[in-house]
């Protein structure tokens, strides 16, 4: 799933299912970064910025331009118009090159048009702006999966994940990234996590099922959804997160 900070997530199944969350009550690094800003391609919706204390009274045209052009960008991709969502965004970039929430919906868009190289240089680009902006490096990954290099995927998911150890749909996406290795168990551990983080995350739901159906393990998976929606599940998601650090402290 992909990521927008207005919090609404794209996925491949439906244009504007993939990972968006509502990060209200979050306080990661990366939504005290990316807050204040308007749309942006994440799980949640961020909270309005009350840094300022001056009254604002008004807006000139370029930026009524800019926004207006961002709104539209937003309802074009929402409704599946990605080469229109493309034109309305391209303005915003063109207007103001360092609005990181454009960037991010950049990359969405390019990502939905399959040029994943420019979704992933758009994402960069944010980076360079906001280095601790977690959406970017799980849609980078994401983009990274499909260019096939599994690999680098999987370290974009944990790095995403580092910054926000609370972003369900890393945690389900990187379950998917464990699968296609091989890596069952992390995967299902992943999967579990997500599901602790948001029940109702329905890739993870897809994800964990597949997996233990591969394992005909189809009772214990029904098993453990109930106990997920209860609140009541294992501590194997905790157990994966400390996995990944371990396992990137490895790399470094």
């Amino acid at each position: 799933m992909l990521s927008l900070q207005n919090g609404v997530g794209i996925s491949r199944a439906a244009p504007y299912g993939v990972g968006v969350f509502d990060r209200a009550d979050e306080t990661s690094d990366a939504a005290a970064v990316a807050a204040g800003k308007s749309a942006v391609y994440a799980v949640k919706q961020e909270p309005a910025s009350s840094f300022s204390i001056v009254p604002h009274n008004g807006h000139d045209s370029h930026e009524v331009d800019e926004d207006m052009h961002l709104a539209l960008a937003h309802q074009m991709y929402k409704s599946g118009n990605y080469k229109q969502a493309l034109d309305h965004s391209s303005a915003v970039y063109n207007q103001n090159p360092l609005r990181t929430d454009n960037l991010l919906l950049l990359g969405a868009i390019y990502y939905q048009l399959h040029n994943y190289d420019m979704c992933i240089a758009k994402n960069e680009e944010a980076l360079r702006i906001e280095p601790r902006f977690a959406e970017c490096y799980g849609n980078m990954a994401n983009a990274w999966k499909e260019k096939g290099d599994i690999d680098v995927a999987i370290r974009y998911y944990m790095i995403a994940i580092e910054l926000r150890p609370n972003f369900a749909d890393a945690w389900s996406n990187l379950a998917s990234a464990y699968m296609r290795k091989g890596r069952f168990n992390e995967a299902a551990q992943c999967c579990r996590q997500a599901l602790q983080l948001n029940p109702l995350l329905v890739d993870a739901h897809s994800n964990l099922g597949n997996l233990m159906k591969a394992q005909g393990l189809v009772q214990e998976f029904n098993t453990d959804i109930n106990l997920l929606s209860t609140g009541q599940g294992s501590d194997d998601g905790w157990s994966c997160y400390n996995f990944i650090c371990r396992d990137r402290n490895c790399q470094n």
